[in-house]
């Protein structure tokens, strides 16, 4: 069975990617939705998903101090390049927050009372939409590992597509252009970029285009809140052409959209843009 992944990206936050993709998805008769942005997870709040299961996400181990084994030597504090052992003024040492897992105070603890042990990151989702199904997760704050959190939701999304038989994987990506991304691209199909018409939209969607040529993928793109200057709309139409996009969409600045997106209604609920996504929808498919 052939599954077609499709990546929406944006160049930066705020350019209304999260939104124009619970619009897209609600075209397709069956899909599988996965929400990318594990940082900040906003597509279950505008499909509203009924929760099917929940797994905690290890992501990597961190260190572990036996208190009642260990010398209080210190060997452990002075090794620790992440300030991540405290003392407590008498002989016990713990593991604070800061831990990487790197393991040097394991190697030189003279008593060999520190281990590494599974840290819990994250919680992993699977939820049920109406056209089909979601996954998603939250990293918790202040975590690492976000990319590896993508890429273990996408396995799932992947193998959850293979159990049910369905062809679409549709992933709301993370903004920007970090290793969350390239997490987020790898092994999609097509890229669809929705680009903010202002200064800062241009400027980070040509470094997300300038990742998609690295990865020789094709990218469509639908700008968002245009119309207010036309020297810069012909700037962003340049730039999409230089770097070999294809606009497929223009949905203007308009404070109706905000409004509707308050009351958890999406572009497609909109008469005058539900065509707009429809033909979005029918390029993607094409």
């Amino acid at each position: 069975m052939s599954i077609h992944q499709v990546a929406v990206m944006s160049g930066k936050g705020g350019a209304g990617k999260t939104s124009f993709t619970a619009a897209l998805l609600k075209l397709f008769p069956e899909v599988v939705a996965v929400d990318a942005d594990v940082n900040a997870s906003n597509l279950p709040i505008l499909l509203g998903p009924e929760q099917l299961s929940k797994a905690d996400y290890f992501g990597m181990d961190v260190a572990e101090i036996d208190r009642q084994s260990c010398s209080g030597c210190g060997k452990c504090v002075e090794i620790c390049a992440f300030e991540a052992i405290d003392h407590d003024g008498e002989k016990h040492f713990t593991v604070n927050d800061e831990c990487e897992g790197c393991a040097a105070c394991a190697w030189v603890c003279p008593q060999k009372v520190i281990s590494l042990v599974p840290h819990c990151s994250g919680r992993k989702y699977v939820s049920k939409i109406e056209n089909g199904f979601m996954v998603h997760a939250d990293l918790v704050p202040g975590e690492d590992n976000s990319g590896k959190l993508i890429a273990s939701i996408r396995e799932d999304a992947r193998a959850l597509a293979e159990e049910k038989q369905l062809t679409s994987i549709v992933i709301d990506g993370p903004p920007g252009t970090s290793c969350q991304a390239i997490s987020s691209l790898t092994g999609v199909q097509l890229v669809l970029a929705v680009l903010e018409e202002s200064l800062s939209g241009l400027s980070d969607y040509k470094r997300l285009a300038q990742l998609l040529e690295k990865f020789r993928l094709p990218h469509l793109v639908v700008v968002n809140k245009g119309g207010l200057n036309a020297e810069l709309g012909a700037r962003v139409d340049a730039a999409v052409i230089e770097h070999g996009g294809k606009i497929i969409a223009r949905i203007p600045f308009d404070p109706e959209i905000p409004q509707s997106l308050a009351r958890r209604e999406t572009l497609l609920d909109m008469p005058e843009y539900r065509p707009v996504v429809e033909e979005v929808f029918r390029q993607i498919q094409a």
